[in-house]
């Protein structure tokens, strides 16, 4: 499967790969921070060290490959997609700030040789249902 391939070469490095994703949306989109209150009082210079970004970039990666690694098994997905949109709803995170995307297509590329827009396609498709399904749960509540 073409995200379980491509993810596990991310996954090799996966805190580092995080940590350059987020560190990515945070300076293309400064005003994300103010969305999780750990990251509030850093100093943007500071950041890439910050043990509390070290520790969202591990909690990311787990959850992205949760996802991806239950793909194969309709309910285990359901149960991850359920939890990572209950984690967005509760930091009010909405379609709209779904940015991540750009970073994470960033790395992947970096980690995968054989990049394409199959590959591009496949990440960009799990993202927007992703977001989708986030809406969902939120207006389900």
């Amino acid at each position: 499967m073409l995200l379980v391939d491509t993810f596990t070469e991310v996954e090799h490095n996966a805190v580092k790969n995080g940590l350059k994703m987020l560190v990515k949306l945070f300076s293309d989109y400064p005003e994300y921070k103010q969305i999780w209150p750990q990251f509030r009082a850093i100093p943007d210079s500071s950041l890439m060290n910050a043990i509390q970004l070290r520790r969202h970039a591990s909690v990311y990666m787990c959850g992205l490959g949760a996802i991806i690694h239950s793909m194969k098994h309709e309910n285990d997905l359901a149960v991850q997609i359920n939890r990572i949109a209950k984690a967005h709803i509760k930091w009010n995170v909405h379609r709209m700030h779904i940015h991540m995307l750009e970073p994470v297509l960033g790395i992947v590329k970096e980690c995968n040789e054989g990049y394409n827009d199959e590959i591009k396609e496949a990440w960009t498709t799990l993202y927007h249902i992703i977001a989708d399904l986030i809406e969902i749960y939120r207006y389900k509540k």
